[in-house]
């Protein structure tokens, strides 16, 4: 039998690891996301009806009229006073290319008008993008009570939290919410405009009553294994601030 020689030997070597190493390294699939643009607003207490008013009776019907999708907004019930927050759809960096939301409802005078108006009434405000992972999401987002846990990855250890919460948080969380113990849950990874590595964790809840208690993780788990879990996350991130917010349905749509 005739052997192969040694060029030959050599060339199939490196056509199968070639191959292998094609095959290995095929990108792998994005999971989907929904990208959203965050305004962060601190108002004047003595302002804040005179900018619900406004956001009532002009900034939402200009919205929806130029054709914002949808919007959320949230009151901080426990953190910084007299705050607000809105989430409206960003699918594309386009969008900002043409005129703002207002000034196609209302015209360049009106929208700077109407900004004019509503400027009186903050005393700071603060904007950022946030992506959704719809893929680690339980849909509650009509939910009353929101509790947003934002954490900051470890430098390279992003997409690591992100295999964690999947693989042992979200089932978790899937089993309080079919036993009525949570609304929703999501997590988010901030992008322009907030700090690196940041993300959060919301918790969704149908009413401030349903903060009592052990929390979702503990009622699916069980405390032993509910402890052990969450320790994990210490692997792949540092925990910061706990937020509360109370979404305002008349302000959302």
């Amino acid at each position: 039998m005739r052997t192969m020689s040694h060029p030959s030997r050599a060339a199939a070597i490196l056509l199968a690891l070639g191959g292998a190493y094609s095959a290995s390294a095929q990108p792998a699939a994005t999971p989907p996301t929904t990208r959203s643009y965050v305004q962060v607003l601190r108002l004047k207490p003595e302002m804040v009806n005179e900018w619900l008013e406004l956001q009532r009776n002009e900034v939402i019907p200009a919205q929806k009229k130029a054709g914002v999708a949808n919007r959320v907004t949230l009151a901080t019930a426990v953190g910084n006073a007299f705050e607000y927050t809105i989430l409206t759809p960003f699918p594309t960096w386009a969008a900002m290319d043409g005129d703002a939301p207002l000034v196609r409802a209302l015209g360049t005078e009106g929208a700077a008008a109407l900004n004019a108006k509503l400027r009186k009434c903050i005393a700071s405000q603060s904007s950022y993008l946030t992506n959704r992972r719809d893929d680690l999401t339980i849909a509650g987002d009509d939910a009353l009570v929101w509790r947003i846990a934002v954490r900051r990855a470890i430098p390279g250890k992003m997409a690591d939290y992100l295999a964690y919460f999947k693989a042992e948080m979200l089932p978790a969380l899937q089993k309080a919410k079919a036993d009525g113990k949570l609304a929703g849950a999501t997590v988010a990874v901030r992008g322009a405009g907030a700090a690196s590595g940041e993300f959060t964790v919301v918790t969704q809840y149908a009413k401030f009553a349903d903060l009592d208690g052990p929390g979702p993780i503990v009622h699916a788990l069980g405390q032993q294994a509910a402890d052990a879990v969450t320790a994990k996350a210490a692997l792949y991130s540092t925990a910061g601030q706990v937020i509360i917010r109370r979404r305002v349905a008349d302000l959302s749509f």
